[in-house]
């Protein structure tokens, strides 16, 4: 009797993954330019196509493959799903979406900030993690070590809001149109209550060739990735920095 129930689940569950694949499939050619929201936490529109990780696995290049070609993607949004990648797959999905995205595509990509006063404190609390990241699941970056992740695939990094080692808080202006990332100063309506509570270190990876979408990257190398937690960088909008008030 339970290998029956068993069994019926199972082939539920495979023709639930199915009509997903199926469903998934004719969104991406039903769009002339694909935009992909990877991960549950998504507040994009209707020109943005879900993905969940059962669909495409941003680890897995087969999973990539069953679905789009190399160089054929415009956009890709992914909020809260770095963080749950081990370094050595985070590497691995970063050179996926290079592989992936067409010259001049974008990767908006955000994380909890292990820059932010509060990420900071629970730090000191725990002498095992170390002021640039831990390994596994929860896996936590400041804007260096996540820059770094990307600019060693290829991608040029712009960073859109981060903490420095400071604790001042670093603001460029950003096209919410690209991709919407909800745990920001300004979307998050936590900050109204309590300002800075609720950020993200969130930064635009993007394939050279940026030209041909008329979306302009910064030419940041590795070095200068390194004293960026002092001197923000201008993105081509306005910078902004500000004291995150001590809680």
């Amino acid at each position: 009797m339970h290998a029956v129930r068993w069994l019926q689940n199972w082939l539920g569950s495979q023709s639930r993954q199915s009509r997903a694949t199926r469903l998934l499939r004719q969104k991406i050619e039903s769009h002339d330019r694909i935009r992909l929201a990877i991960g549950a936490v998504s507040h994009c529109g209707e020109d943005w196509i879900a993905a969940e990780r059962d669909q495409i696995d941003l680890v897995d290049p087969a999973s990539w493959s069953c679905f789009l070609q190399k160089s054929s993607v415009d956009a890709i949004l992914a909020e809260q799903v770095w963080e749950h990648l081990s370094k050595q797959d985070g590497k691995t999905a970063a050179r996926n979406c290079f592989q992936f995205l067409r010259p001049g595509g974008y990767l908006r990509v955000a994380v909890p900030d292990g820059f932010h006063p509060s990420q900071r404190r629970e730090t000191s609390r725990c002498s095992a993690l170390s002021e640039i990241g831990r390994g596994g699941d929860g896996r936590l970056y400041n804007h260096q070590s996540f820059a770094e992740a990307f600019l060693q695939v290829g991608f040029q990094v712009r960073l859109i809001e981060f903490f420095d080692k400071e604790g001042v808080f670093h603001a460029n202006h950003w096209d919410v149109s690209k991709g919407l990332v909800k745990r920001t100063l300004l979307f998050d309506d936590r900050n109204i209550a309590q300002p800075f509570a609720y950020t993200s270190l969130v930064l635009d990876a993007v394939k050279p060739g940026a030209a041909a979408m008329g979306f302009e990257a910064d030419r940041t190398d590795a070095r200068e990735m390194q004293v960026v937690g002092t001197s923000a960088i201008n993105a081509g909008g306005q910078n902004s920095e500000f004291q995150a008030a001590a809680a």
